[in-house]
Parts: C-alpha cells; structure tokens; sequence
C-alpha cells in the first residue's frame, strides 16, 4: 500500500512542474524490487536522470502527461520515459500482427462508437461487438479477453428492434436463449452462465449465423496501457489489440 496520499504526490508534482520550466520532471509515485531504495515515494526525478532498473523492479511515476510504469531491467533517460512507454507498445503490436492467425480485417471493436456511448463503467475495448464476429468471419472462433471479476459485455450495431441471442457452450453442449430488449445496444453476459478462462461458447444473434468466442480472463489491476496491450497479446486478443493500436495511433 502506498503510504503517500494521492494529494500529497499531485502536490508534489505541481510544485515540481512549477520550479522549473525549462526541463520536465517527474515523481515516484511506487518502487518495488531490488533497486526500490534509490526511488523513494515523492522523489522528484530530474530530466536528465538515468533510471537503471535490475531484473524483478517496478517503478511507477507520473509527470505532466500522465502517469507511466517502467519494468526492469531497463536504463533509460527520465526525459525519455513516455517515449520508452510508446516504444514498448510498438514492439507489443508488431509482435501481435507477426503471432497472429489469419484474420482478415478489425471486427468493430473501435473506441469511438458513435451516437450512443457506452456506460463509463464499460470502454468500448471490453465490449464484444456480436453482429460484427457474425459479419466477419463466423465459422472462427476466437479469443477475447476480459478483466478478472468483471462480467463480459456483448454489443450489436442496431439497437431498435428486440433481439434474440442464442449462447451454446461448446463443454456443456447446452443453449439457451437471452431476449436483447429493443432499445439496448449493450447485454450484459447473463449472470447465472458461468465461464471460466478458455472456455468456448457459440453466439447466434437473430439467427444471422453462430460466430464462437473464447473467453480469456487478465489480471484487473494493470496499472498502465503497456501492462494492458501485454496481456492482451499473451492471451491471443487480437482484435482488441487492434483496437488498442488504433486509438494510440489517434495521439
């Protein structure tokens, strides 16, 4: 637990910010591992501080843009710390489009959905757009992952009209069949169906064809975008994959 306040460190890093402007700093928010000792909570890094992390640290920090998570080992300039975040997401995406099955194209999953926005609770990269698997490639079945301890959210690109999904899991062998209010854009993955992490169930939305996910579960706690765009590459989430590069190239 951090013995620092979240008021506090917001304190310290506006006074940091404030007493110099001609070079960016940036504040230790959390350090664990070997090297824990040289990074204490508060500290305020310099630009042209070198950050050498041994095998097992974690350092987290935040400066004017944001908050940033570095692994070790790693050596890098403090005044290079968002740049080395960007470079770390780069190689995740090209090592997901080298890994990567035969998929033809991104299946909808974009950040920006237009008029009808999803709860805040529910970003648009843990939703999983139905009628788009259907459209795409229905006789695949294919991996999404969602957060540990959070319930899967399935969406449909037309709201107006009362859908009926049919959910099959491929272990039981049993279906059953869920009415989509008309209306509702989003459905909520019924509570009483219980998934564990890799197993597969079919869905047929309004009898358009049954497309199959495999539900994959990641841990809930990443504490950065690098942390997230990793878990998703080493559970096989391509799309969302897709769906995170998308909107980093948006930046």
């Amino acid at each position: 637990m951090r013995s620092l306040s979240t008021s506090a460190v917001a304190a310290t890093l506006f006074a940091a910010l404030v007493a110099s402007s001609a070079e960016a700093q940036i504040v230790v928010l959390e350090a664990r591992g070997p090297s824990a000792s040289a990074y204490p909570q508060g500290a305020v890094l310099s630009a042209n501080r070198t950050i050498s992390l041994k095998a097992g640290d974690h350092l987290e920090l935040i400066d004017a843009s944001g908050s940033h998570v570095l692994n070790g080992p790693l050596t890098i300039a403090a005044s290079q710390v968002d740049t080395g975040s960007k470079v770390a997401l780069q190689d995740i995406f090209r090592r997901a489009n080298a890994n990567r099955p035969g998929i033809a194209a991104v299946r909808g999953f974009s950040l920006d959905e237009g008029k009808t926005p999803p709860p805040p609770e529910v970003p648009p990269l843990w939703r999983l757009d139905v009628t788009a698997w259907q459209q795409a490639e229905p006789a695949d079945s294919h991996d999404f992952c969602v957060q540990k301890d959070q319930t899967p959210v399935l969406t449909r690109a037309t709201a107006a009209t009362e859908g009926k999904l049919v959910i099959s899991s491929d272990a039981t062998h049993v279906s059953r069949t869920v009415t989509w209010a008309a209306g509702a854009r989003d459905l909520a993955w019924p509570k009483d169906l219980v998934f564990n992490d890799g197993q597969l169930f079919g869905l047929n939305l309004d009898s358009a064809g049954a497309t199959s996910v495999r539900w994959r579960t990641i841990p809930s706690d990443q504490t950065s975008l690098t942390a997230v765009a990793r878990a998703l590459l080493d559970n096989g989430c391509y799309d969302q994959l897709d769906s995170l590069q998308s909107q980093v190239a948006t930046k």
